[in-house]
């Protein structure tokens, strides 16, 4: 029969209090905090540290320092981010979230603890650079908080948080960022390179090509315009010669047309039509945000919203 080797705990180097009134065990990281800050901000620790502990709990081998211990099963690295942002208990703005890994660890810990101000605080941060309004969205590197920083691969990490935790209306907004940047590599991918939800790989299956159609179409609309543009101040055609070339050419550099502006200084046309065309372009996109719920089977953005 073998012998199982004993864990050798350590203290962690963040939340090792002397005067600590609890220590919790994680992995084999030892913990020393607050039994009342901690019984505060969390209904699962005070249910917890509010029931009455057997006699053994009191025995020396579950003491260390005359500190009582517990044991969590969580992992070490997401508990140590859930202790920090938990300790910066307040404002959103302030907390040492400095990026999507750290964001979802506190996220889920403070579901699965009930820490209801920290889940929404995460959830704020998520709603504000993952906006449900075009507007916004168009803003969004604006509203990133101060430390926090957004690689390229974190809307798929967003994404299969939000369905895990039904944060539904970044759905949409993670979706597209997926589409865009990933492709169709999510379908297949290892563990945390792909779309976890099975459901979700089916929607993004079927919409992948909808929505690359969708995205030229919106690029396009003002070239392949029907109408003139009745106070064109060019006679000759010079107007719908530009708007023809940049036609043919499939746009000088294919845009997002969710990410930014096109190159407008670059369409050489008169003022009037430059007019139009960027109303004919700005209407086309709004349409094809109304639309990502539609187009990825998500509902509507009302009931996303509700």
């Amino acid at each position: 029969m073998s012998v199982q080797t004993p864990i050798e705990l350590v203290r962690s180097t963040d939340f090792w209090f002397d005067d600590g009134t609890i220590i919790l065990q994680v992995g084999n990281t030892l913990y020393r905090v607050y039994r009342g800050l901690l019984a505060s901000r969390s209904t699962v620790f005070h249910d917890t540290f509010s029931m009455p502990q057997p006699e053994s709990t009191m025995e020396e081998h579950n003491q260390i320092e005359g500190c009582p211990v517990v044991q969590l099963h969580d992992k070490e690295r997401d508990f140590t981010h859930f202790l920090k942002a938990l300790h910066h208990y307040g404002s959103y703005k302030g907390m040492a979230v400095s990026g999507v890994m750290e964001l979802s660890s506190v996220l889920r810990l403070s579901d699965k603890y009930d820490v209801a101000t920290l889940r929404e605080s995460m959830v704020s941060i998520l709603c504000d650079i993952y906006p449900s309004s075009l507007d916004e969205w168009l803003k969004r590197d604006e509203a990133v908080p101060p430390g926090y920083r957004i690689a390229r691969q974190d809307c798929l990490t967003v994404l299969n948080l939000a369905r895990e935790l039904n944060i539904r209306s970044i759905l949409p907004g993670a979706m597209y960022l997926v589409a865009v940047t990933q492709g169709l590599s999510v379908l297949y991918g290892g563990p945390g390179k792909r779309i976890r939800n099975v459901d979700d790989r089916k929607r993004y299956t079927l919409a992948f090509p909808e929505l690359m159609l969708a995205r030229r179409r919106v690029a396009a609309t003002f070239l392949i315009r029907e109408e003139e543009v009745d106070d064109c101040e060019n006679e000759e055609g010079e107007c719908d010669t530009e708007r023809f070339c940049w036609l043919a050419e499939d746009l000088p550099s294919e845009p997002d047309p969710l990410k930014g502006e096109l190159y407008w200084n670059d369409f050489d046309v008169c003022s009037p039509c430059l007019e139009q065309a960027r109303e004919t372009y700005n209407e086309a996109r709004e349409e094809l945000w109304d639309s990502l719920p539609d187009i990825f089977d998500l509902g509507t953005w009302e009931e996303l919203l509700a």
